[in-house]
């Protein structure tokens, strides 16, 4: 006969006989740490053991080993594949007896969804990643409603699959949707401009008292003049490092942009913070009169060329996360910022499209609605609107 037994938090399945006089015992884990699935399992293993069907006296059989042989030929037997997605629910909200209530509620609701999407009749086993991505995926939710019943999901099949009632996790195979940020959120201020700034000279300052420079470190007196160019021209990463000497008028304050997105050159004005960078980067490169105005460190005399887009990214970012600014920010951020700063300077949404090269009008009205929210603030500030 067969009997349960508890070791820890998993479960074991215990077959007993006589063998001589002598009682004999062998003991197996059935892969849960659930009573209510060890005991639907004993009661498969001990209808299969009465009918001759196993032996778990033999050498070398176990539950896990027995049950794989099964999936594969298809078979069911010993296993709770049977089990339906409803049978499953409560044992799984008990694990989150600890979490919020709210969360415990969200898990509830999703899977609650879940069950009317694929019909109660359908098996656990039969889920599919399918099912998972007509369900997460359906048209007219929104980006964070799909991302957050897939996640709900997620932890949901990840704790059958610990269980040992499937052998694989649908929503493995499922690419989740990536976040979308809000386009307020990927802007930021000269104010927080500043910050990023503070943090790099902090960042630098430390590594000098501490004898840490290395030559790399060196090599990025590039990071200010860059980024303050960025943020007050809008300039494209890949404009920006490809950007060259001859296209920099500062005669007419101007910046001829020819290697561009949509294929049409533009004009873009040096207002005074990126010009005086400008200026004093054009200096402290010896005054060139041709070449690249960000160099890479890895040119030379006889090839030159403009840092890797990817690295200038990822070193801004290195410095956003030290000023512990919002996670939001990204270096395109940067071109967001500089068409914000010129609509609530008062710059006509026209000039501002051109300057950027956008290539429709819808595109830059963006940031007009987000100045006409600044506006509003601060007509309720000043009492004009109550």
């Amino acid at each position: 006969m067969a009997g349960l037994k508890k070791r820890g938090k998993n479960y074991y399945i215990v077959f007993s006989r006589s063998e001589d006089g002598k009682q004999v015992k062998k003991t197996y884990s059935l892969g849960t740490t659930f009573k209510k699935i060890a005991e639907e399992k004993k009661v498969n293993f001990q209808k299969l053991y009465d009918q001759g069907e196993i032996d778990p006296f033999q050498d070398r059989w176990c539950v896990k080993a027995f049950e794989d042989q099964q999936k594969e030929s298809g078979g069911s037997a010993g296993s709770v594949d049977s089990y339906f997605i409803d049978d499953l629910k409560e044992e799984f909200l008990k694990t989150k007896a600890h979490t919020a209530a709210a969360t415990r509620k969200a898990y509830k609701s999703v899977i609650k969804l879940f069950i009317e999407e694929v019909g109660r009749s359908m098996t656990i086993s039969l889920i599919r990643p399918s099912d998972i991505r007509n369900f997460c995926f359906k048209g007219g939710y929104s980006n964070a409603t799909q991302r957050n019943y897939y996640k709900h999901l997620k932890v949901f099949f990840s704790w059958v699959s610990e269980q040992g009632i499937i052998d694989q996790n649908p929503c493995d195979q499922v690419t989740p949707p990536k976040k979308k940020d809000k386009l307020v959120d990927k802007i930021f201020s000269e104010s927080e401009l500043e910050k990023i700034f503070e943090a790099f000279r902090k960042h630098h300052k430390k590594c000098k008292e501490n004898k840490h420079i290395v030559q790399s470190s060196l090599r990025q007196h590039w990071f200010i003049p860059l980024i303050t160019t960025c943020y007050y021209t809008g300039l494209r990463r890949k404009e920006i490092t490809q950007l060259k000497w001859h296209q920099v008028d500062f005669d007419n304050r101007e910046i001829s942009v020819t290697d561009t997105k949509n294929g049409r050159e533009r004009t873009v004005i040096l207002f005074d913070k990126a010009y005086e960078s400008l200026k004093d980067w054009h200096a402290h490169m010896g005054k060139p009169q041709g070449g690249f105005v960000f160099p890479s460190p890895k040119s030379n005399e006889k090839t030159q060329f403009g840092h890797r887009g990817d690295y200038v990214s990822k070193v801004f970012k290195s410095y956003v996360v030290k000023a512990k600014l919002k996670d939001s920010i990204h270096f395109h951020g940067l071109r967001h910022s500089c068409a914000t700063f010129m609509i609530r300077k008062g710059f006509d949404v026209t000039i501002v499209k051109e300057m950027l090269g956008h290539r429709s009008i819808e595109v830059t009205m963006r940031y007009v609605s987000l100045a006409v929210k600044d506006h509003k603030n601060r007509a309720k500030e000043l009492g004009l609107i109550t």
